[in-house]
């Protein structure tokens, strides 16, 4: 650490130190809290004392240059809880000679959370194929939380449950078969 001339090492620790805490609340993120924000922040004002300029105030130098840094340090340490380090998966992105692998993209989500939204997806399908034209407007204000009368949110409800439940592909076909005969 270099002290700059005519400042005390006191003064100047004290300094780094009020600057720190001072901005430390602007960069939490993920799994940082407020004191690990503080050391980091301390840690790049000792390192900024090289390029200090005795012309500016020593706080101001500080504030501008820790401000600055602990923006690079979130944006490169910033954890996304769904899709790992944000810097790693950019990378990849950007590499076109080498593809993500479907073991990868299965990495990033719980295997059971895939499954359940594959199930989900063929149930909606499901629903999409079987619900007859005339409801599906009130279909699309239900699938949308959109208010709906009570007594036609029951009637879809007891529609799906029964394209869910195979009962609507049966009366179908018996009535396909009765329009046959």
């Amino acid at each position: 650490m270099k002290i700059p001339d005519g400042l005390d090492e006191e003064f100047v620790v004290t300094t780094i130190i009020a600057t720190a805490k001072k901005i430390a609340h602007r960069y939490i993120f993920a799994s940082y809290q407020a004191e690990d924000i503080e050391q980091e922040a301390f840690l790049i004002g000792m390192e900024c004392l090289e390029r200090y300029d005795q012309d500016r105030p020593l706080e101001n130098f500080l504030f501008s240059h820790m401000n600055n840094r602990l923006k690079n340090f979130k944006r490169d340490n910033y954890y996304r809880h769904d899709h790992g380090n944000a810097q790693k998966v950019q990378e990849r992105k950007k590499s076109i000679l080498e593809p993500l692998s479907f073991e990868y993209l299965y990495s990033l989500h719980d295997k059971e959370e895939v499954v359940n939204k594959a199930h989900v997806k063929e149930i909606l399908d499901l629903i999409d194929e079987k619900l007859p034209s005339s409801m599906r407007k009130d279909y699309s204000k239900l699938k949308s939380n959109s208010f709906l009368l009570k007594r036609r949110r029951a009637d879809i409800i007891e529609v799906i449950d029964d394209i869910l439940n195979s009962r609507y592909e049966e009366e179908d076909e018996e009535g396909e078969q009765n329009e046959e005969r």
